[in-house]
């Protein structure tokens, strides 16, 4: 895992990734507050995350080179998004821990801040479990290298619930203490 992060972060394509999304979050996030009506910080929280995971994403895997979009792994893709072995991998494997701990923490903060500046626990679950599966999908078609697996679907989902079950945790610590939620 480590030798991958460090080939991956050593492309450009990471970090120009999220220098375009990160500005783009900051310049966003008070519009999309006000017209969403959430809370403003934790509106650019949920822009930055979403900013993480794309560019922890969408970007070439390491040494592959970048080919055109395509529909060929459309069906192998689909198939293992679906096939119980490979899902059950996602909640049983104890081999490239370091991966699927990364695949698991990816969505937390994102869902956490979701819950946090919507207050709509059960929409940001359901989408947090879906966006997942729009990203396998995509990496499927994008030609890139990257392998969509339906363990790291079963990961993410994880980590998407973790970050819901997280932020409801601390809606409701701040609740009983008497604190308002940030603005």
């Amino acid at each position: 895992m480590r030798a991958w992060a460090s080939d991956f972060l050593s492309q450009p394509w990471p970090a120009l990734t999220f220098a375009l999304l990160a500005p783009l979050a900051l310049v966003a996030h008070r519009g999309l507050a006000g017209r969403l009506g959430w809370a403003r910080w934790p509106t650019l929280g949920v822009l930055l995350s979403l900013a993480v995971v794309l560019t922890l994403t969408l970007p070439p895997e390491p040494g592959v080179p970048i080919g055109g979009p395509g529909l060929s792994g459309l069906g192998a893709c689909t198939g293992s998004l679906f096939d119980p072995g490979v899902l059950g991998r996602g909640l049983i494997a104890t081999t490239e821990r370091g991966e699927r701990v990364g695949n698991v923490l990816m969505f937390v903060p994102l869902t956490f801040f979701a819950v946090y500046a919507s207050r709509r626990p059960a929409l940001v679950a359901t989408v947090g479990v879906v966006l997942p599966v729009a990203i396998e999908l995509t990496q499927s078609i994008e030609g890139v290298g990257r392998e969509c697996v339906g363990y790291d679907w079963v990961n993410n989902a994880i980590g998407a619930v973790a970050g819901v079950l997280l932020a409801m945790a601390v809606i409701r610590l701040r609740d009983v203490v008497g604190e308002s939620p940030p603005r």
